[in-house]
């Protein structure tokens, strides 16, 4: 699981290109998402099998974007919802080469 994915986050603005970086560390997930001219990092996530969930916190200039993330990879596809303050982003990517 653990790489970075090219994605695209489909919000109400349009899709918003962008990256995620997952590391796994036995269960134990940290790294980051960059996106709309921010990065948010995150350690607290968690993964079983193929799937994942991690939350954390999106600066936008003075707009915070607070989000819960949740998932699957498999093999070099990324899938995932990012339920928001702001209401619920489909995430899609591939592994980056």
């Amino acid at each position: 699981m653990s790489g970075t994915y090219n994605v695209t986050l489909h919000t109400p603005m349009g899709g918003q290109k962008g990256t995620v970086t997952l590391v796994d560390d036995h269960g134990t997930l940290s790294g980051s998402i960059r996106s709309m001219g921010s990065t948010s990092f995150f350690r607290n996530g968690k993964t079983r099998g193929n799937s994942f969930e991690f939350s954390g916190t999106l600066g936008l200039g003075f707009f915070q974007l607070k989000y819960l993330a949740k998932g699957t990879v498999e093999g070099d596809i990324i899938k995932a919802v990012a339920m928001t303050n702001s209401g619920t982003f489909q995430i899609n990517g591939t592994r980056a080469a």
